[in-house]
C-alpha cells in the first residue's frame, strides 16, 4: 500500500488517492504500495480533538532553491520518469530529473520529525505527509497545494503512539488517519481520525470498540471511497487462519471482520496476515502473508472483483515478503526481504517470477509504469527501466 481537482480535479484526485496506498506494503515490515506490528492491552485514552493554532497559515519551505544531495530515503513516490517525492528522517525532498538529484521543501517554521513520517504524494503538486513527535504525542499533518512552496499544518494530540500510517484523503478537506498504539503482548491498539475541514481532527473509533480488535500488529487502512475502507493487520494472533482483516462501510467508523480461505492446498497455515489492500475501480489486490507450521512463509495476492466483497486467493509464492508495489491490474512487485531476491508478476498475481539479478531487500518501491521504478535499500536508491530485471544505483 498513498487525491483530486474541482470535481473533475476532485474525482482525479480521488483516483489518485487510492492509487498510493503499502503498502504500501510494515511488521517485519511488509507495506503495500501502488501508482506505502500486536494481543489485548487496551490503548492509552486520546485526546479526542486536535488543537491546532498554526494550521490556517501557510509556512515556506526551507532552502527551497538549493540542489542537494539527500541523505538515505525512508520513503519514496515518483509520479512519473522525472518527478517525484521522498522523505529522509532530515524532511521532504523533490526531484526533477528522475531521482539524480533532490532538493530539500521541508517547511522551515513548522516543528516537526521526520523520522517515521509517512507521505500521501498525489501528483506533482498536491500532498499531504503525516509526522508523530513520540515523546509529547503529537502528531503533524502537512499538507501542500503548490509542490511544496508552501505548507498548511495541522495536529492531533495522542499519548503512547507507536507508529502512523499515511494520511488517506478524499479530497482536500476531507481525511482520514490511523495511529498506531505502542504494542504489548502480541496486541496494539489503533485510533482512527477524522477531518472534514483539513484542519480539526475528530476520533472516529478505537480498536477494542469499534469492531476492530487489539490483537495483532496493524499495518494501516485503504479506502475504496468515502464510504467503504479496509483495516489490515500484518501479523495475528489467536486463531491461525484469521488475517485481522476489517471492513467499515459507514467512512471508518465501525469495523467488521473479514475472513479469507486459505490458498488451495494450503490448509496447513500456522499464521496469516494482510497490509492495505490496492483498488483499481471494483477490482482489489490484497496482499496476504501465509507462513505454514513448517516455517515456511509465503506471498499471495488475493483478488476481489467486486470491490472487496469477496476474495479470492491466488498463486502462493514462497517468500518473506518486505515490500509489495502493485502498479495496475497486471503488474506487481515483492522484495524478499531475507534472500534480497526480487519477484514480479504481469498476470496480477495468477503467477509469480524472480528476476535473475538479487538487488537485495527493498524498504519501498515505486513504479510509474512496467519498465521504470524505483527502489530504497537501507543504504542507496535504486532505478530500473527494464521492469527490475537490473538496477543501477543513484
Amino acid at each position: 500500500m498513498y487525491r483530486k481537482k474541482h470535481y473533475a480535479s476532485l474525482l482525479k484526485l480521488f483516483a489518485l488517492v487510492l492509487l498510493t496506498g503499502l503498502l504500501v506494503a510494515c511488521g517485519s515490515t511488509s507495506t503495500t504500495q501502488n501508482a506505502e506490528a500486536t494481543g489485548t492491552t487496551t490503548p492509552d485514552k486520546p485526546t479526542e480533538t486536535s488543537s491546532t493554532p498554526a494550521q490556517t497559515k501557510t509556512s515556506p519551505t526551507a532552502n527551497s532553491s538549493q540542489t542537494t544531495t539527500h541523505d538515505p530515503l525512508t520513503s519514496i513516490r515518483m509520479v512519473d520518469k522525472l518527478n517525484g517525492w521522498a522523505l529522509s528522517k532530515q524532511g521532504i525532498l523533490k526531484t526533477t530529473d528522475g531521482g539524480q538529484h533532490w532538493q530539500s521543501v521541508t517547511p522551515s517554521n513548522i516543528t516537526a520529525h521526520y523520522t517515521g513520517a509517512r507521505g500521501a504524494f498525489l501528483d506533482n503538486q498536491n500532498a499531504w505527509v503525516a509526522t508523530v513527535q513520540q515523546q509529547n504525542g503529537t502528531i503533524t499533518i502537512l499538507h501542500t497545494t503548490d509542490g511544496g512552496q508552501h505548507w498548511q499544518n495541522s495536529q492531533i494530540q495522542q499519548q503512547g503512539i507507536e507508529s502512523i500510517d499515511m494520511p488517506h484523503f478524499v479530497n482536500a478537506n476531507t481525511g482520514w488517519l490511523e495511529v498506531m498504539g505502542s504494542p504489548g503482548a502480541g496486541s496494539q491498539g489503533v485510533y482512527i481520525y477524522h477531518t472534514t475541514d483539513g484542519s480539526q481532527w475528530e476520533l472516529l473509533g478505537k480498536s477494542g470498540e469499534n469492531g476492530i480488535n487489539n490483537g495483532g500488529f496493524k499495518s494501516g487502512i485503504s479506502p475504496l471511497n468515502a464510504e467503504t475502507f479496509f483495516a489490515t493487520t500484518r501479523s495475528t494472533t489467536g486463531n491461525p487462519t484469521d488475517p485481522g482483516l476489517y471492513v467499515s462501510h459507514d467512512g471508518a467508523q465501525s469495523w467488521q471482520q473479514q475472513h479469507l480461505n486459505p490458498p488451495h492446498g494450503n490448509e496447513n497455515v500456522q499464521q496469516m496476515g494482510t497490509t492495505p489492500p490496492v483498488f483499481f475501480g471494483n477490482d482489489g489486490f490484497l496482499p496476504v502473508y501465509i507462513t505454514n507450521n513448517d516455517g515456511k512463509t509465503f506471498l499471495n495476492l488475493y483478488r476481489s472483483e467486486n470491490g472487496g466483497a469477496d476474495w479470492m486467493a491466488q498463486s502462493n509464492v514462497e517468500m518473506n515478503a518486505s515490500t509489495v508495489f502493485v502498479l495496475d491490474k497486471n503488474h506487481a512487485w515483492a522484495s524478499d526481504q531475507q534472500t534480497g531476491k526480487l519477484y514480479y508478476t504481469a498476470n496480477g498475481g495468477a503467477s509469480w517470477q524472480a528476476t535473475e539479478q538479487a538487488p537485495g531487500a527493498f524498504e519501498e518501491m515505486s513504479f510509474v509504469d512496467a519498465s521504470n521504478g524505483w527502489a530504497i535499500t537501507k543504504s542507496a536508491l535504486l532505478h530500473t527501466t527494464d521492469g527490475g530485471k537490473t538496477w543501477q544505483e543513484l
